[in-house]
């Protein structure tokens, strides 16, 4: 494939992937787009289900590896990553256990997700964040144990068990969801040099909580939380395009939307490429197939 950049070839491009669980999968279709297009990640950014999908490509940033990633999201069902029926919930909660679900499930799936041991092994330059308990900001970890790092920042408070973090990681302790402290983190993309910074939103619009279970109320008040942050500065030579998609309703932990979610963000994805074509910041042409 033929990386198809600004005629310069002066751009760099980091592709920033928010939190949203099961809404991650609006993320597959738009990097797919992107990648079409031959604007491929110079270096990525992401919290929770963002740093997930950012790891696995960041192993291998091209088309070939989107597409095993999207049949990956394909075959994902509720209980591969969320084990357990109520009486499991219940169980926990009486033992006074600080989570709703073993993070055992998730731990497999980042095994055979992303085969590399420390996140400074991946070819591309990944940023995951994590939130420390005992810190008052996020953490932009650029190295350490991969499966532990993608732990913690997935780990949503009371959903998952907080992760312990060694001394090797810069800010030891636990820590919990990254999307807790920076949602969608385009604050991790400043030091890593960013002409162009493409905003993979992943995360749900201000809805109100079903009431029906725990997660629910807590999902919509963590929403509240983490759409305060101030919106990060990265100076005027950066150009940052955004993606987002519409609110299909669905509960953050229900994966029977995946097919539709990754249609839409294909569809967002096209709408930045077409505004990009139009503004002249990037050539017309085919799409490249690989």
């Amino acid at each position: 494939m033929n990386h198809m950049s600004d005629p310069s070839g002066a751009e760099r491009n980091v592709f920033v992937l928010s939190g949203g669980a099961a809404r991650g999968a609006v993320q597959v279709g738009m990097m797919e787009v992107l990648l079409e297009h031959g604007i491929v990640p110079d270096a990525l950014v992401g919290t929770s289900v963002g740093a997930l999908n950012a790891a696995f490509m960041g192993y291998r940033s091209d088309q070939t590896r989107v597409r095993q990633l999207k049949a990956r999201w394909l075959q994902l069902g509720t209980h591969d990553i969320f084990p357990g029926g109520t009486l499991t919930r219940v169980g926990h909660l009486i033992r006074q256990r600080p989570y709703l679900f073993s993070s055992a499930a998730l731990t497999r799936l980042i095994h055979e997700w992303v085969p590399a041991h420390d996140l400074e092994d991946l070819a591309t330059p990944v940023r995951v964040v994590t939130t420390p308990l005992a810190g008052s900001t996020a953490v932009y970890h650029r190295h350490g144990r991969l499966d532990r790092l993608l732990l913690a920042s997935a780990a949503v408070p009371a959903v998952f068990a907080p992760v312990e973090l060694p001394a090797s990681c810069g800010h030891p302790g636990p820590h919990v969801d990254g999307g807790i402290s920076d949602l969608v983190p385009i604050s991790g993309a400043a030091d890593l040099a960013p002409t162009r910074v493409f905003v993979l939103d992943a995360s749900v619009p201000a809805r109100l909580p079903r009431g029906r279970s725990p997660i629910d109320i807590l999902v919509a008040s963590l929403g509240v939380a983490t759409r305060v942050r101030p919106e990060p500065d990265l100076g005027l030579r950066v150009a940052i395009h955004r993606m987002s998609t519409p609110d299909l309703g669905a509960r953050m932990t229900d994966f029977s939307y995946t097919a539709r979610h990754i249609a839409d963000g294909r569809q967002a994805a096209e709408r930045v490429v077409a505004e990009m074509v139009e503004a002249g910041q990037l050539p017309a042409g085919e799409v490249q197939v690989a």
